[in-house]
This record gives C-alpha cells, sequence and structure tokens, in this order.
C-alpha cells in the first residue's frame, strides 16, 4: 500500500509541470494595461503633454517575439459635450451664420492608435459597436450624418488636434508588451478621459481593458473657469467691473500728462 501511494505521488510530480503547462496554453489570452499618469494639472504655462499607454498579454500564445499573431488598438477618450455648427453664408457680400446643427454627445476629446492600420485589423462591423474610428462615433443619436455637418465637425476638431488617428502607432516589446503615446494639446478640455485598449487575432476581439485619468485647471485658472462655466453672472460683472477700473486708470494716467 506504501508503495502504491508513493508512485502515485512521484507520478503527480512528475506530470504536474506538464500539465500545468498545457492548462497555461488553454486559457484565453487576457490584455492588462495603464497609463504614465493618472492626473494633468493645467496652469498658466501649460504646453500639452505626452501620456503613454502600456500593457501586456497574459498566456500570449505567440511563438517569439518575430511572429506575434496579435494587434492592438488603443482610444483614448474625453468627457461628452454638445457643440454646435455652423454653416457660413455669403450674404450682400458679407459672410454670415446660417444654417446651424447641434450634436449632444461629441468628445471632448478622441484619439485612436493601433498597431497597424486598423481598419486592416478587424472588420466595420467589429468596430463600429466599439466606437473606433472618427465614422463609427456616435455624436447623436438623432442628427443626420450625410448633410455634411459631421464631417465638418470632424475636419473642425482635426485642425484644433483634439481629434487624431495614428497607426502603425503601438510597438511591441517581446513576445507581450506593448506600448503606445498619445500629444495631448495645450487647448486639451478638462474632464474625466477613459483608455480603452482592444487585442485582436486574426480580426477577432480577445480582450479588452480600461483605465482612466483626470484632466483639471489648478490656481487662477481654476478660479476664472469655475466662475465662467458656474457663475457666468458674476463672470460677467467681474469683467465690466474689470474693464472699466483699466479704463479709468488709463484715463488718469493720460489725463496727469
Amino acid at each position: 500500500m506504501m508503495r502504491q501511494a508513493l508512485a502515485f505521488l512521484f507520478a503527480t510530480l512528475v506530470l504536474s509541470p506538464g500539465l500545468c503547462a498545457a492548462e497555461e496554453r488553454q486559457r484565453p489570452e487576457q490584455v492588462q494595461s495603464d497609463i504614465s499618469m493618472r492626473e494633468i494639472s493645467i496652469q498658466s504655462n501649460f504646453t500639452g503633454v505626452k501620456i503613454v499607454l502600456f500593457g501586456s498579454i497574459d498566456f500570449s500564445k505567440a511563438p517569439s517575439p518575430d511572429e506575434a499573431p496579435y494587434d492592438v488598438i488603443m482610444v483614448v477618450r474625453g468627457p461628452e459635450i454638445p457643440l454646435v455648427v455652423r454653416r457660413k453664408e455669403r450674404i450682400a457680400g458679407l459672410w454670415m451664420n446660417g444654417e446651424s446643427k447641434t450634436f449632444s454627445e461629441v468628445p471632448a476629446f478622441y484619439a485612436v492608435l493601433a498597431s497597424r492600420p486598423f481598419r486592416a485589423i478587424a472588420s466595420e462591423e467589429t468596430l463600429k459597436p466599439l466606437g473606433i474610428g472618427f465614422t463609427n462615433l456616435d455624436f447623436s443619436k438623432t442628427t443626420d450624418a450625410g448633410d455634411g455637418f459631421r464631417a465638418s465637425l470632424i475636419r473642425l476638431q482635426q485642425q484644433r488636434r483634439l481629434f487624431q488617428e495614428s497607426d502603425d502607432a503601438i510597438g511591441f516589446i517581446g513576445r507581450s508588451l506593448f506600448r503606445g503615446s498619445v500629444d495631448l494639446p495645450v487647448n486639451v478640455p478638462i474632464g474625466r478621459y477613459i483608455t480603452q485598449v482592444y487585442l485582436f487575432r486574426h480580426g477577432k476581439l480577445l480582450s479588452q481593458s480600461q483605465s482612466s485619468l483626470q484632466v483639471h485647471k489648478v490656481g487662477f485658472e481654476r478660479v476664472v473657469y469655475m466662475l465662467a462655466y458656474r457663475h457666468p453672472l458674476t463672470y460677467g460683472l467681474l469683467a465690466v467691473l474689470m474693464a472699466m477700473s483699466a479704463g479709468l486708470l488709463a484715463w488718469t494716467y493720460f489725463r496727469r500728462e
């Protein structure tokens, strides 16, 4: 009996590493990700900032660093805000605001990074529900997308560097590590930003991971922002008083001269 028990224990110890390796190979890949900073403070000397997104693939089945079968797409998305797009019309020789459209749910900032052109990574049927790419953004459920206003909105946001698409912007390091970076411009809006990382293989979504960061103003800029957006009447009165005071001081100075 003792010999049988010892034989069973020996067989278990010998076979366990092989069983564990086989079990690990059967586990589905999982993507883990994070960002280089969780909080961005905007002061008067703010000139923009670069954030780094990085991650790894757990239970990677890549045979070697040069034969990784995976693709990664990263999305950085700012808070939803309403935006109005106006069409310029020439009236009596003057350019004036004409017809307008209001988009109720526009990301204040939106960036897509990919390990290669993301439309080559997955089909449009896969990308659309995930909101990956400018054409797959849902600005509002009632706005007609075929009237040109949507295209104008995207173009204007791109010119402000608030909408970005970057192919081949994610690099792999070894079999499972990867990284990419995003430039937040000087005019980046404040609020809570969401970063989403998607792992694909042969066009199929395997896993996804999410993080967040906060962009806010500090110091005198924060006071001015809070007054302008939360107490507009007070902000307007203070602006008028400051303008009047500056005018009186200038008048007094030049009068003495």
